[in-house]
């Protein structure tokens, strides 16, 4: 009798585990909950920071041919940009311009939230990235950042 007790128990443990657990990935540039609000697939314009790190300040432009990191110093550095053949939920962004260390070399972009608000009787959506900062490529596979931001995109 204690034995069925304990299986019954421990399989209802697992089954409210499985239920309440969040998931613990990331959404997709291709995910309902991101393009199904009007959230981009593919960056563009103009991102601007949110939350407050060692490199807050930086305006991130897309642009077709690449994109460029902008200091509130007025310095610039220019970034190529691809999508991630292994993880298309990553975009990887590489340091093209030499001059500046205190930018990072490599930066990979993936979609953070999309916000759908009611106002006024129209839909305005609010779409964020999360933008991981590193110092070398080895350090962007590992996962090892430096730090990282959320950014929205300018209206």
């Amino acid at each position: 009798m204690w034995k069925l007790n304990t299986k019954g128990s421990l399989l209802t443990a697992i089954v409210v585990l499985t239920v309440t657990t969040p998931p613990a990935w990331a959404l997709d540039w291709q995910d309902p909950e991101w393009a199904g609000v009007g959230c981009p697939s593919i960056l563009s314009g103009n991102w601007m920071p949110l939350t407050d790190s060692p490199y807050t300040g930086l305006l991130i432009e897309f642009k077709s041919q690449g994109a460029v990191l902008s200091s509130k110093g007025n310095s610039t550095m220019l970034y190529d940009w691809t999508q991630n053949p292994k993880d298309s939920q990553y975009f990887i962004l590489k340091r093209v311009s030499e001059d500046q260390e205190s930018f990072p070399t490599y930066l990979k972009i993936r979609p953070h939230m999309a916000i759908q608000i009611n106002s006024k009787g129209q839909k305005l959506t609010q779409c964020k990235i999360k933008v991981f900062l590193f110092e070398s490529k080895q350090k962007a596979d590992q996962m090892s950042y430096l730090s990282w931001d959320i950014y929205k995109k300018e209206q």
